[in-house]
């Protein structure tokens, strides 16, 4: 016997198949709202929200009305002004120079406590040293 499913993802059975279809979602500010684009709804596909947060259900229940699917998964890709962008992307190269930089210095800071306690000072001397905590110098040293 052939199975064929019907537009409401049933089977012959009556059994509901499984789709899990994606939907790709572009958000972008407005002036109060967020405009929300789904372009493989095509003409259809537009809607707003009016914070960050609402964006996911406003997709969501216009995919729902127009396609009547219940079960897919949300793509979400955020647009900003061109100079706006530059200054995420910048940002985020500062981010990621800061976490290596604070690597760098972190491991500069153990071998530094190392080396005044193998010179003979305490941790209570070591933390003046570096200006920490005396806990924080016994941290240093064995970490």
């Amino acid at each position: 016997m052939r199975f064929r499913k019907n537009r409401r993802g049933i089977d012959a059975y009556g059994k509901p198949t499984v789709r899990h279809a994606s939907y790709h979602v572009i958000v972008q500010p407005d002036e109060r709202c967020w405009f929300i684009t789904i372009p493989s709804l095509g003409e259809v596909g537009f809607t707003q929200a009016r914070t960050l947060d609402e964006v996911d259900t406003m997709a969501r229940d216009l995919i729902e009305i127009v396609t009547g699917d219940y079960d897919f998964a949300l793509e979400q890709e955020m647009r900003f002004p061109e100079e706006v962008e530059a200054h995420l992307e910048a940002m985020q190269r500062y981010r990621e120079q800061s976490k290596e930089a604070n690597a760098a210095a972190a491991r500069e800071s153990r071998q530094a406590a190392r080396g005044l306690r193998q010179i003979g000072l305490t941790l209570r001397q070591i933390g003046q040293a570096l200006g920490i905590s005396y806990q924080r110098a016994g941290q240093l040293v064995k970490g």
